[in-house]
């Protein structure tokens, strides 16, 4: 071989190994500089032998204890702990990374360090660490952190939120049941106490569109769906907003005005699920809330026979303290089922005249059966039913309870109906002032409704009277 080919040959190798030399410096220091970027470890434990967990926050201090996997407050058994809380804090204590060191500090009192915001405390595999979170940088995003080694490290500020608890924020508090079908609400104040039930198809009214009811002197008051079921939210849709005692003791429930409950509210549902066979099964339950004295725009509250207090909406209270019969009356004039009613007797102005309701079936050119609904006066078909949808639309301006009727009646409607119960319901309209009209359903006036609209029903109604 030539001597010029084997020089070539050398130099390509050189080459070669130059350039492998070059990439595995320059991949060295990649690593490096990644390493540099993630930061270095100041506290690397194992969680699994976390043993006692504290830390010291704007002015209070909590210690944890963790056996057998669960974490309890060391100054007592009967305090509920969250146990997501003291998890995150020591997965966040896992490996604690610095981003920069300051291998020999001037004065810890620079970075906050003299009189730390935070103080945690660890011990993990028997090892007991201390941690001094001071101030955050001046640029923000980290914070100063001391470990005892004379260094101060330069974290994450991630760190200090971790441990921005005090007791009561990790406390976990009861749960509220899941209350879908609820068939009662009990609410026992110091002056009254209102049974409200709910009982579909009951016959107990005119309407099967009422499905509650409230029970009043060994009758039943039908109730506004919609208000009612508010009304239960209350109780059913419930929050708490924060625990104030995790094992309150007499003294403390007084304190809070629970000895005695201002208002004492019990929601009675069933609860739907599988036995051991797997068959369904349902049970009833009943949830019971007490509620004490105000605080601010709050209120204290607990779970009747539970030692843990609460701070609730106070709306909650207003609501259950305050809400009365008038609060919940249905305020549509009339909620009537047309397939119901056979005739209708009407009286305008003293002239009385009666409207039969008539139902056919018609078949069509394809031989679709269908029904079809007359109204005969004195045997002649007349324009009825928009009258009534009127009567059924008409809403209330406001309750009329303990007002009675000065003047003769505008116009009264009397319903004849197949049904077993109710088989007649009378509705009156009387004069009482300039905006507006008294509504009796079945003798009792209960609801305002306004002259305009009385007055197209009257309209109406009297376009009919047969001509003597």
């Amino acid at each position: 071989m030539k001597r010029g080919t084997k020089l070539l040959i050398l130099l390509a190798v050189l080459a070669v190994v130059g350039l492998g030399a070059w990439l595995a410096a320059r991949y060295t220091a990649q690593l490096e500089a990644e390493e540099e970027s993630a930061g270095v470890a100041v506290l690397s434990i194992d969680t699994e032998t976390v043993t006692a967990l504290g830390w010291t926050y704007d002015g209070e201090t909590v210690s944890l204890a963790c056996a057998d996997g669960q974490w309890s407050y060391a100054d007592s058994d009967a305090c509920p702990i969250d146990q997501s809380y003291p998890q995150n804090m020591v997965d966040t204590l896992a490996e604690v990374l610095a981003q920069e060191t300051i291998a020999e500090p001037e004065d810890l009192a620079s970075y906050g360090l003299d009189d730390p915001q935070c103080t945690v405390t660890l011990t993990a595999d028997g090892t007991d660490y201390e941690l001094l979170i001071g101030d955050e940088t001046v640029l923000g995003g980290q914070l100063y952190l001391s470990t005892g080694d004379g260094s101060v490290y330069l974290v994450d500020t991630s760190l200090l939120d971790a441990f921005a608890y005090g007791l009561y924020d990790i406390i976990q508090m009861e749960e509220i049941p899941a209350m879908d079908d609820v068939s009662a609400l009990t609410i026992d104040g110091e002056t009254r106490t209102m049974e409200i039930r709910r009982q579909e198809d009951s016959g107990l009214a005119y309407s099967d569109d009422y499905v509650w009811f409230l029970a009043e002197g060994g009758d039943w008051l039908a109730l506004d769906t919609d208000l009612t079921e508010s009304l239960v939210e209350t109780v059913t849709g419930l929050t708490w907003q924060s625990c104030v005692s995790y094992d309150a003791s007499e003294e403390d429930l007084a304190s809070y005005g629970l000895d005695t409950p201002a208002v004492t509210a019990a929601v009675t549902y069933t609860v739907t699920g599988e036995d051991e066979d797997g068959e369904s099964q349902s049970r009833t339950e009943t949830f019971t809330l007490e509620i004490g004295d105000y605080s601010g725009e709050s209120c204290y509250a607990r779970i009747a026979g539970s030692g843990m207090v609460y701070l609730i909406d106070a709306a909650v209270s207003d609501s259950l303290l305050y809400t009365a019969y008038d609060d919940l009356r249905p305020d549509e004039v009339l909620a009537m089922d047309w397939d119901t009613v056979t005739s209708i007797d009407v009286a305008v102005d003293g002239l009385p005249y009666t409207v039969t309701r008539e139902v056919s079936t018609v078949t069509d050119e394809e031989g679709e059966e269908s029904q079809e609904v007359a109204y005969l006066l004195d045997g002649a078909e007349v324009e009825f039913q928009d009258l009534l949808d009127d009567l059924n639309a008409m809403a209330s301006t406001g309750s009329a309870v303990g007002l009675t009727p000065e003047r003769s009646a505008q116009i009264s409607f009397t319903f004849h109906r197949n049904t077993e119960t109710f088989p007649q319901v009378e509705l009156v309209f009387y004069q009482y002032d300039s905006s507006n009209c008294l509504v009796s359903l079945d003798g009792e006036v209960v609801l305002l409704a306004t002259r305009e609209d009385v007055e197209a029903i009257v309209e109406a109604a009297a376009a009919l009277i047969p001509e003597a």
